[in-house]
């Protein structure tokens, strides 16, 4: 089922704000508490979903499996969706995974991130302390990957805000470059 308001206005009505960052940024968290805010959708992050169930070993073509079914998990959020949506992660954090793991990227995921054009970011700033985690990688590279996170957004043109505070701080912070991101066309 596809709401009427989807029907007629196409799914491109949807403010769609992401969610992008290191590890242990707090991702989860805001994506969750945004959603909330601006009673808007929140889609979690599918690899996390993926890897509590089936283990945190993973390959090329397991990394790429999760990146389709993130897709497809993301679809359907959006169709549940009234106007606007917090995404925990979309394909730009595969293809960041995908270089850090692998050192290149997939072409299917290449094509994805072009169909997510619309998409507008808040990158999140390592400014948090590490939280351990069995699933989390990588805690001595955050400001290498917060940089590239947001050396990617940048190249793709696409609208984004950088986040820094901690906890209710940090949560004004995104509630306010939010607004700022859907009220601009072009912010950065």
């Amino acid at each position: 089922y596809v709401p009427f308001h989807k029907r007629c206005l196409g799914m491109d009505a949807l403010k769609k704000t992401v969610l992008s960052g290191p590890e242990s940024s707090g991702k989860s968290w805001l994506s969750e508490k945004l959603a909330l805010h601006f009673k808007a959708e929140y889609i979690p992050e599918y690899a996390r979903i993926y890897l509590q169930k089936h283990g945190t070993s993973y390959d090329e073509d397991i990394v790429l499996q999760i990146a389709q079914e993130h897709q497809k998990f993301q679809q359907q959020g959006m169709a549940r969706a009234q106007n606007k949506v917090f995404l925990d992660t979309d394909m730009v954090n595969f293809r960041v995974w995908f270089w850090v793991a692998f050192g290149k990227t997939d072409p299917w995921i290449e094509k994805a991130i072009e169909e997510e054009s619309d998409h507008r970011y808040l990158v999140l700033y390592p400014d948090l302390p590490w939280e351990e985690d069995p699933l989390r990688e990588h805690p001595e590279e955050r400001q290498y990957l917060f940089e590239r996170h947001l050396s990617e957004v940048v190249s793709l043109g696409r609208p984004y805000r950088v986040i820094r505070g901690y906890g209710e701080q940090r949560l004004s912070n995104a509630i306010e470059a939010t607004m700022d991101l859907w009220s601009s066309p072009k912010a950065h």
